[in-house]
Order: structure tokens, then sequence, then C-alpha cells
């Protein structure tokens, strides 16, 4: 057990720091094996040997640069079929994080990264644990570029290289799960229009001509929704068409 986060309702009143591990998303999967009364718990840690993005993506990340942090939230009033709702509030908590820094220039890229302008700055993994007809548990696993200043991959790009400083990471985590845990309340309480309305506008691409390729096809098109299901509506010069996540890349 680590510290107690501050200026939340719930989240972070159970923290768990780990120097370094293999994932703290599959920390926390072990503690809900093992415990009860687990809503809002927190596992983090400065370095993760295995980490991972979403569909076996590696996440880069230096040791004790960056943010890398695991939710568990009690999830039981989401159906499965709604599952992306919660990459939206995720997202949104980011987005929101680092809206605080710099106004302009932040972006959400479908399904599960954040962007500044066309540089990758965080990305999200999370697992949903299905019970019956709801979402009983899901974990949202967040890594978020904040004080490291060279990577390997060529698109990526760090809140201290954007802003030309250094940072306080727990300060930012503390502020990370307020925003989650504001969006998280906003989903419990009916306003999804709202959060949809949100994410839209901060959408990556949206409502611009660009080149996507999918099954080996390049072709233009424009991104204009995200559908319930979390498939990314392109309009294309045919019409509309729906892509599930690893079926369409974004070119240029």
């Amino acid at each position: 057990m680590h510290k107690l986060f501050k200026n939340t309702v719930f989240i972070g009143k159970k923290a768990f720091f780990l120097p370094i591990c293999h994932s703290t998303n599959e920390m926390a999967s072990v503690l809900l094996a093992k415990q009860e009364q687990l809503n809002g718990t927190v596992v983090y840690t400065d370095f993760q040997s295995g980490g991972k993005g979403q569909r076996g993506n590696t996440w880069e990340s230096a040791d004790g640069q960056n943010i890398l942090i695991s939710i568990i939230l009690d999830t039981d009033f989401v159906e499965p079929s709604n599952f992306f709702d919660l990459t939206i509030i995720t997202s949104l908590a980011i987005h929101d994080v680092l809206s605080d820094y710099l106004k302009e220039g932040f972006k959400i890229k479908w399904p599960n990264d954040l962007f500044f302008h066309d540089n990758k700055i965080g990305g999200i993994l999370i697992e949903n644990y299905i019970k019956q007809n709801t979402i009983e548990w899901c974990i949202l696993g967040v890594g978020l570029n904040i004080n490291q200043r060279k990577f390997q991959e060529k698109n990526a790009i760090s809140l201290a290289q954007i802003c030309g400083q250094s940072f306080d990471r727990e300060e930012l985590i503390n502020i990370l799960l307020r925003k989650v845990e504001s969006r998280y309340f906003q989903l419990k309480n009916g306003e999804k229009i709202r959060l949809k309305n949100d994410y839209m506008s901060k959408l990556y691409w949206k409502n611009e001509l660009h080149v996507f390729q999918s099954e080996g096809t390049y072709f233009n098109g424009k991104i204009i929704d995200v559908e319930p299901s979390g498939k990314l509506k392109v309009e294309v010069e045919e019409g509309e068409r729906s892509f599930d996540f690893k079926e369409v890349s974004f070119i240029k």
C-alpha cells in the first residue's frame, strides 16, 4: 500500500505503488481475483517490464518518467454492448488533464490513443469483466508520457517536450483521478449524450479528408461518427463504411 490520493470521492482511496511490475493491469486483475470492495482502487508503477497497449501493441516508457496506472471501477450499470462508453470516459478524462496545461492541439485518436497534433502522448487499455448482462468490473489502464524526452517511436511525444518543463507526476495522477471520477459519475448518471458530444468534438481527424487503409486498399475518407459498438464510421466516395478495431489504419 502506498499513499491516499486527495480530492476524490472514492477513486484512489486505496492505492498500491510498485516500483516495477510486469503490468499494472495484470496486478489489478490479481487484486480483483482475491478481494472485494475494490471500487476505485489504483495500481501504479514507475516501470512496466511488460507494458502493452490495445490488441498486444507494445508501450514504450522510461523508468520513473511517465504515468503508468490502472484503476478498478465497479461498472455493473454498463451493458456489454455499451463497452465503448468506458473508452469514452477514459479518453475524455485524459484529454481534460492535458487541456489544463495547453488548450489547443490535443485530440482523441480512435480507438484508444491521445495525440498532440500528429504525435502520440498517451494510450488506453481497458479490460472488462462481464457477468450475466453487465460489465461487473473494469480495469482502466492508462499510459501517459510526462517527463520522458527521448523515444524510440518516431511519433511519440511527452508533456515535458510540449511545454518545455518537467512535471510532478504524483500531482498529475491526483488530477487524472479526479477527472476520471468526474467522467465516471457522468456516465453513471446517464449523461451519455453529453459524453458522446464531448468525445466527438475532440476526435482526431473528424470531418477532415484523409487517407486510410483497409484490407490492403488505400482510400480517401472523412470520420463522421463512432457507433455505440465502438466502430468507426467513415464517409467515403461510395457512401459510408464502418470499421471495427484493427480493421482500418490512419495513413495521412
